[in-house]
């Protein structure tokens, strides 16, 4: 039991370490950007041509 506790209390201490990164006010994450407006128009053009293809094919 004693290893465990040890391990428990190591994780909690990481988890809150990183929490506590994650919610800072001058924590930026570029993985919440927003996508350009290029990107989004490529997306959707995307999606058209495979939905017109895959009536065509007769999906």
């Amino acid at each position: 039991m004693g290893a465990n506790t040890v391990h428990d209390t190591e994780l909690r201490d990481e988890l809150e370490r990183r929490l506590a990164t994650v919610e800072s006010p001058g924590y930026d994450d570029p993985a919440r950007a927003d996508l350009p407006g290029r990107d989004i128009a490529i997306v959707w053009a995307f999606v058209v041509v495979v939905c017109v293809l895959a009536y065509i094919w007769g999906y």
